[in-house]
């Protein structure tokens, strides 16, 4: 089973009619800059001086390996979730290689600091970030733990996300998600509020379209600097139908080239780079408005695109869906006036299905219900501590009433018999 597909493509050589353009793989690091418009154009650095860093939120990123001894992570809050999904492989690797250069570079969008090979600037960079590693270098033999687990290696890790308590989740690989166990997964993430982001196939006769394309998730697409969807298989736009939002994701520097070296740059476009930034939007407004659910972050997100106010609008074959995701746009709205509801649920994908998703609601409330009612909680002592004094001194009253009419009535026994 194939489980990691990168969707980016590598910077190469272009021929057209009349026409010669080369994109350069590998470029040194002063000459990477350019490779970061998107975070130029998102106004990422004004955000950032407003004191919207991601501080606070908790972010899983789901990948194949990343490198966390980068200099790019110097400083960030980084964890690397131990155990891979796959045999063969850890989730961390200080080797370069095409899995550990998209997982540092997807990373890197969200809480890098600028000092590394690629110039990469995260746009949350004082978010809490947990990498969980499938571990995949081709074809994936899962590991023990997942095959019992009934899971595909990336509904596992999504599992774990959800266990471990991430505010959001995102992924920028194509892998299964089909069991019943992962289709649950989607079903409990979206009873919980749980915003995941996904990015879409770049080749839409190649890839698959998991786990984008679940009901509930956000599926993201790339755009240039003109907001042209890339070409993708046979020289056509690569539309995704169901598309959520679309974001930067063209011509973007990269932490290494493919040439198996971490001291050069490189240039690629996909949806594996559009996808972080959409997390970090919504990481960004969930610092903000905290008391916001994650279904209204995600009504935010769909209904303030671009950088003017406009009705909700929505498209959902021309690959643009709700527009494209906006920064500065999302955190000057305050979703709580939004609906509670995860407005990604209409896809034409059955799964998971109205009926799961209101099982998992169900288990959910349940649980909390128990978790209130349970009695075994400190708070619930606590609650519970006043009764139980009253209890007890009611019936330490009744005790010394009862010694007192005893004494009283051995008494008079006594007299009378005296008499």
């Amino acid at each position: 089973m194939v489980v990691s597909r990168m969707r980016w493509v590598r910077a190469s050589a272009v021929v057209a009619v009349g026409l010669v353009g080369v994109l350069v793989g590998a470029v040194p690091a002063s000459a990477a800059d350019g490779g970061q418009w998107w975070y130029d154009i998102y106004g990422v650095a004004d955000v950032h001086a407003e004191g919207w860093t991601g501080a606070g939120v908790k972010i899983a990123v789901i990948d194949s390996q990343i490198n966390p001894e980068l200099p790019d992570f110097a400083g960030a809050d980084l964890t690397v979730a131990p155990g891979a999904a796959c045999e063969g492989a850890e989730p961390s690797t200080t080797d370069a290689n095409a899995e550990s250069e998209h997982g540092s570079t997807v990373t890197a969008m969200l809480i890098g600091n600028g000092t590394g090979v690629a110039g990469t600037k995260g746009i949350v960079p004082d978010a809490s970030v947990t990498f969980y590693g499938l571990g995949a270098t081709g074809d994936c033999e899962p590991t023990a733990e997942v095959k019992d687990s009934g899971h595909e290696p990336m509904g596992w890790m999504i599992q774990r996300a959800i266990d471990d308590g991430a505010d959001i989740i995102t992924t920028s690989t194509v892998v299964g998600v089909s069991t019943v166990a992962d289709v649950e997964t989607i079903a409990e993430l979206v009873a919980k509020k749980i915003p995941f982001v996904a990015g879409n196939p770049n080749d839409a006769f190649k890839e698959g379209a998991l786990p984008a394309g679940f009901a509930g998730v956000v599926a993201v697409s790339a755009v240039d600097q003109e907001g042209k969807l890339p070409l993708g298989a046979l020289g056509v736009e690569n539309q995704i139908g169901e598309t959520t939002v679309v974001a930067p994701g063209v011509d973007i520097s990269t932490i290494g080239d493919g040439s198996a070296s971490w001291d050069v740059a490189g240039r690629a476009t996909g949806t594996s780079l559009a996808a972080p930034q959409v997390a970090g939007i919504l990481a960004a407004a969930k610092q903000k408005y905290p008391a916001a659910t994650g279904n209204q972050l995600l009504q935010s997100l769909t209904r303030n695109t671009g950088n003017e106010d406009h009705e909700l609008q929505y498209n959902d074959s021309d690959g643009f869906g709700y527009g494209t995701a906006s920064l500065r746009h999302v955190l000057s709205k305050d979703p709580r006036g939004y609906e509670d509801v995860n407005p990604l649920l209409n896809k034409t994908s059955p799964r998971p299905s109205p009926e799961q998703v209101t099982a998992a609601e169900q288990t959910l409330a349940s649980a909390e219900s128990d978790g209130q009612s349970g009695g075994t909680d400190a708070d619930g002592i606590a609650a519970l501590l006043p009764v139980i004094i009253g209890v007890g001194v009611g019936v330490l009253a009744l005790i010394v009433v009862g010694v007192v009419v005893t004494v009283v009535l051995v008494r008079r026994s006594r007299r009378r018999v005296g008499a």
